[in-house]
């Protein structure tokens, strides 16, 4: 017996009243797949929509008459987004007239849009113009060039291609015409 104590402790003790154990409760369902999201909207606003340019151009003439044509004025646009713009120009005309050099006002509505080859730095502004020229008849005018971005505020353009119609009374001429301009937008 000398071993009973410790068999004892081996032996099963009587149960105890155990308590229910609660189920566990249901597995909670995934919540549904987020479908992806559509990639943010780019911001094609321009910080400063007005654009003031002044302007120089040569107009060669190459059909009928050959002349020399020169304007100097000033452009007012406003830019819609980075790449479109509408505006007005009015530049002081310095023509070849039937006897001697003539002057005139050359008012025109324009619109541009423009092709960004290295973002906002380098810009290929395609631009289409309707004037009217007092005393001589409509002008339509079809450039494209380059635009350079000079810093936050300001541009040089440099449109070596550009097409002007001169619709005068006697019968129309072309010109092909190079511009410089130089633009700050405020």
């Amino acid at each position: 017996m000398k071993y009973l104590p410790c068999a004892l402790l081996f032996v099963a003790a009587p149960a105890a009243a155990v308590e229910p154990v609660a189920a566990p409760p249901p597995p909670v369902a995934a919540p549904p797949p987020v479908a992806a999201l559509p990639p943010p909207a780019t911001d094609d606003s321009v910080p400063r929509p007005l654009r003031l340019s002044f302007v120089s151009t040569s107009a060669f003439g190459v059909t009928h008459a050959k002349f020399f044509n020169q304007l100097f004025g000033a452009r007012v646009d406003y830019r819609f987004t980075s790449r479109f713009a509408f505006g007005g120009a009015l530049a002081y005309a310095n023509l070849k007239g039937k006897d001697r050099r003539v002057h005139n006002v050359l008012p025109e509505v324009l619109s541009e849009y423009r092709v960004p080859l290295q973002k906002e730095s380098l810009g290929l502004p395609v631009r289409l113009g309707l004037g009217y020229l007092p005393k001589n008849g409509p002008t339509l005018r079809l450039s494209v060039g380059f635009a350079f971005a000079l810093g936050e505020r300001a541009t040089f353009e440099l449109v070596p291609f550009e097409a002007l119609l001169w619709l005068d009374r006697e019968r129309p001429e072309v010109s092909l015409d190079g511009t410089l301009a130089l633009g700050v937008a405020f």
